[in-house]
C-alpha cells in the first residue's frame, strides 16, 4: 500500500478519503497491518510546508543543472521573485532593483556584482503565503519549460495553494 495524505476542503474530499480508506482496509487486515490516520489542521505558516517544498525543488533542480541549490536559491529569487516583489511594492525591494536595472542602462562595471549581491539579499521570507505560492509556481513552471518535472510529495500537494 502506497501511503497517501488528504487535504480536506469539502465534502468531496471526505469521500475521496473514505474510498481510499475502504480500498486499503481489506488488505492491510489481510496482511495483519492496521492502517494509521493521523489528522491535522492545516499549518498555513508557508516557512514550514511552503519552505520544505521550495528547497526540495531546488536540490532536484540543482541536481539536474550540476549546481548547488545555494546558486539556484539566488537565480530563481533574482528571475522570478524580483518580478514579485517589484509587482507588489514590497519593503524597498523596488528602488533597489530599479537602481539596479539604471546600473545595467548604464552598463556601470559594477552592475553584475551589485545584481549578485541584491539577489543574495532578497529574502523569501518577505513573501506572503499567496506571493510564496505564486513564486513556487513559477519555478516549477520554468523547470517545466526546461524539460524537468519537479515531484511534489502528496504531504506537500496543499503547499502550492493559497
Amino acid at each position: 500500500m502506497n501511503p497517501a495524505t488528504f487535504t480536506i476542503k469539502d465534502h468531496s474530499d471526505i469521500t475521496k478519503t473514505m474510498s481510499y480508506l475502504h480500498t486499503n482496509y481489506t488488505q492491510a487486515n489481510f496482511e495483519n497491518k492496521p492502517l494509521v490516520v493521523t489528522i491535522k489542521s492545516f499549518d498555513g505558516d508557508r516557512s514550514k510546508a511552503q519552505n520544505r517544498l521550495y528547497w526540495k525543488w531546488l536540490s532536484q533542480w540543482a541536481k539536474r543543472q550540476g549546481t548547488e541549490k545555494d546558486y539556484e536559491h539566488n537565480f530563481f529569487k533574482r528571475t522570478l521573485l524580483s518580478r514579485i516583489y517589484y509587482r507588489d511594492d514590497v519593503g524597498e525591494y523596488r528602488k533597489t532593483y530599479d537602481a539596479v536595472r539604471q546600473l545595467r542602462a548604464e552598463q556601470h562595471p559594477l552592475y553584475q556584482q551589485l545584481a549578485d549581491s541584491v539577489a543574495m539579499l532578497t529574502s523569501t521570507t518577505d513573501a506572503s503565503i499567496a506571493q510564496f505560492t505564486e513564486y513556487l509556481n513559477d519555478i516549477h513552471a520554468f523547470c517545466l519549460k526546461q524539460g524537468c518535472y519537479l515531484e511534489t510529495p502528496d504531504d506537500l500537494i496543499y503547499a502550492l495553494e493559497n
